[in-house]
């Protein structure tokens, strides 16, 4: 079986402030987050601080609606998810299938000139329910 996991890409903690939570981390730590977006269609803003090789990201909702604002209305502040930086993503998601694992989406998103990315990604998630009650994102750099 190819190797399709290369790295750890980001920790997402799920928070109802980013920007509080960002500065009293920096604060605690002395980590700075350098960047920040928003995924309108997502319903989610983000704060992301950049430690080695990996993004220590804070996800907060700007929509009562959106999947962070669910998450944090059933289970409260914590950990959201786990994303992996994958080569060939259109492989293991083959892989993935025929092993019955669930993904969400049913296909992966494109989104480009998300920071610290300089171009082009690829994302899809596998479902908790198929993994050890863990939401695992897989990121695929185009």
């Amino acid at each position: 079986m190819n190797n399709f996991v290369f790295g750890v890409e980001e920790v997402a903690i799920a928070v109802n402030d980013a920007q509080n939570t960002a500065n009293d981390f920096s604060k605690l730590f002395g980590i700075n987050f350098d960047y920040q977006w928003e995924l309108p269609d997502e319903k989610l803003f983000v704060k992301s601080a950049k430690i080695g090789n990996t993004q220590l990201q804070f996800i907060e909702p700007t929509s009562k609606d959106g999947v962070v604002a669910k998450f944090i209305a059933k289970r409260g502040e914590g950990l959201n998810h786990i994303a992996l930086k994958i080569k060939n993503l259109d492989a293991l998601i083959e892989h993935l299938l025929a092993n019955n694992i669930k993904l969400i989406p049913n296909e992966p998103v494109l989104v480009d000139n998300i920071p610290p990315f300089s171009g082009k990604i690829r994302y899809i998630f596998v479902h908790p329910s198929s993994f050890h009650g863990v939401l695992i994102e897989l990121i695929e750099e185009l």
